[in-house]
């Protein structure tokens, strides 16, 4: 492995820094961004601190972009890419300011793009399409509020329940990918991050994912007046997140899992779908009988003007200890938003959400609750 990533990291460099003798103006600088706040309204039948109705800044729509784009002599294009938004903690509770969410540096050309730094994986550069794909407002379930303001005490993994996220997925994290040019609408990619870490943090010993490799492949063409898309991802990796209990040196199931999507849009119209497996990701050997889930959502989203609307429904299980009983979860969306202006929108979002936990075992790990999102959001 030593080898392998030594051999990357030379081809890296001869990518970046074969031609650095050739000079070009220096690079252009751009900057951008995003602010949106929202009024949420919360009705639960089991309660969770801080619901209810509640005016948020929503920091999954909010963020600052700083960009520096140039081009060398010899035709290299090279850049950088610093994110800073409002972020939130493990436990969900707010930091005492922002931090940056994503930050790289890429070199491209006809060979394709290689990137380094905490850029989002092929799994969603190069695949991702879902339901979520095709959604308004505050895009699905995937980037807004509400999740946390139903109380899901004891469904695990927020991947698999609630973002639909396979278990390979590396999100933000440091590393390194490569994806290639598109032929004729087929494109691919590889990235391979060390550790869950992100940013400058240093590395976890024992991390919950670590060596991960993210494949993905995708189409999308046009055909007529009908436009279609499909992809898929895969991720392996290692996952040490029962090793930590040194006392039983307990291991855990490496990561192995993927994720298919598809979309169809005519006329305005567009139809999406996504399935992902687990398999036992990430479960502990001493659970035969671990699955760490699998999900499936279906979305529809139509434009007209200045107006869109979308509906989404999604649902998830899993057995993360292997005892014959499931958490489940159900999500129903609809979202609309509207374009005031250039820059300025307003959304509504819905949701209905539905969480069970072993087969009601504990009341306060079910809940089934109704999301109210009324936002608005600038860009510039």
């Amino acid at each position: 492995m030593k080898k392998s990533l030594l051999g990357a990291s030379a081809l890296v460099g001869a990518a970046s820094f074969a031609a650095a003798p050739a000079m070009a103006e220096a690079p252009e600088i751009s900057f951008s961004g995003a602010l949106a706040y929202e009024m949420v309204i919360h009705d639960g039948d089991v309660d969770a601190g801080g619901t209810g109705i509640n005016i948020t800044g929503n920091e999954q729509q909010s963020e600052l972009v700083w960009e520096a784009t140039g081009t060398a002599d010899n035709g290299l294009e090279y850049g950088a890419n610093a994110q800073w938004r409002w972020q939130r903690n493990s436990a969900g509770a707010d930091r005492s300011g922002g931090d940056f969410d994503e930050s790289w540096i890429d070199f491209s050309g006809s060979f394709g793009r290689v990137y380094l730094g905490a850029e989002d994986g092929v799994s969603d550069l190069v695949a991702g399409t879902s339901g979520h794909s095709v959604q308004v407002g505050t895009w699905g379930t995937d980037g807004n509020n509400a999740l946390r303001h139903a109380n899901t005490a004891g469904a695990a993994n927020a991947t698999l329940h609630y973002y639909q996220s396979h278990a390979g997925m590396t999100g933000d994290a440091n590393k390194i990918g490569y994806v290639t040019p598109s032929f004729s609408g087929f494109q691919a990619g590889i990235s391979f991050m060390p550790d869950g870490t992100s940013q400058q943090q240093g590395p976890a010993n024992n991390g919950a994912a670590q060596n991960v490799f993210d494949f993905a492949a995708g189409y999308s063409g046009t055909f007529g007046d009908v436009s279609v898309a499909i992809d898929g991802s895969y991720g392996i990796g290692e996952d040490n997140t029962a090793i930590a209990n040194a006392a039983n040196e307990i291991g855990s199931e490496d990561i192995a899992a993927y994720m298919i999507g598809g979309m169809v849009g005519f006329a305005g119209f567009n139809v999406a779908a996504a399935y992902l497996d687990n398999d036992d990701s990430g479960c502990a050997d001493n659970a035969p009988n671990c699955d760490a889930g699998d999900g499936w959502n279906i979305g529809a989203g139509y434009s007209f003007g200045s107006v869109g609307v979308s509906a989404m429904y999604q649902e998830a299980e899993n057995d993360p200890d292997g005892n014959g009983f499931n958490d489940e979860s159900e999500i129903f969306h609809a979202g609309v938003n509207f374009t005031i202006a250039e820059g300025l929108s307003a959304h509504a979002n819905y949701y209905a959400m539905s969480f069970d936990n072993e087969a009601g075992s504990a009341a306060a790990t079910n809940n089934d609750a109704d999301v109210l999102i009324l936002g608005s959001r600038i860009t510039f």
